[in-house]
């Protein structure tokens, strides 16, 4: 008897031990903590700074253009003439398109008629083309008439060059002895574009 109750005894212990055993072989497992790295902080760029943009040309100023009769040339009763603009002011200006003339006899306006186009000079264009004048540069206005009859007429003494773009009007003399501008004639003046330079009609 005492023998069954010491072992009775004994396998207590031993469940008991085992049961210890058993709750404190419990492993709790630790997952290393997840910690985001910031992402680098890229560098700001400084923005380039804009070159300065070269000033605007803009459209020539009666104020600043000065006008002279230059070279004249004629054959079988057609004149040709050519008005020399000069820039006479500190920066350079632009023209574009055709002038509008107008004859003027001892500061009287005479009637006249301007046709735009003409080809009588077949080295010259035509076609309009942007002119720009440098400071103290030149533009040439070249303009043909018909001089027949033109002694019983008004002669010009100057002409007014109104210039394209709005910029105002330039006066000229033009006093031709030897092929007088008559403003009573049919025939129109037949203007040229605003050519660059000083214009050879030879």
């Amino acid at each position: 008897m005492l023998h069954r109750r010491y072992g009775l005894r004994v396998a207590l212990g031993l469940l008991t031990s085992l049961v210890a055993v058993g709750c404190g072989g419990t492993s709790s497992t630790t997952h290393p903590s997840h910690t985001s790295s910031p992402a680098p902080q890229s560098t700001p760029t400084a923005a380039p700074t804009p070159s300065p943009s070269a000033a605007t040309v803009t459209a020539c100023q009666a104020t600043a253009i000065t006008g002279a009769l230059g070279q004249t040339d004629g054959a079988a009763g057609t004149i040709g003439n050519v008005v020399v603009l000069t820039n006479t002011g500190t920066e350079p200006c632009t023209l574009y398109g055709y002038p509008t003339l107008q004859v003027v006899a001892n500061g009287h306006d005479l009637s006249t008629d301007q046709m735009n186009g003409d080809n009588w000079f077949a080295s010259l264009s035509t076609t309009p083309e942007l002119v720009t004048i440098t400071a103290g540069g030149q533009a040439s206005v070249v303009l043909i008439y018909n001089d027949t009859g033109a002694a019983q007429c008004p002669g010009a003494t100057q002409l007014e060059i109104g210039l394209p773009g709005g910029g105002g009007t330039v006066t000229s003399s033009f006093s031709t002895n030897s092929y007088p501008l008559g403003a009573c004639s049919d025939d129109s003046l037949r203007v040229y574009p605003i050519m660059a330079g000083v214009v050879d009609l030879g």
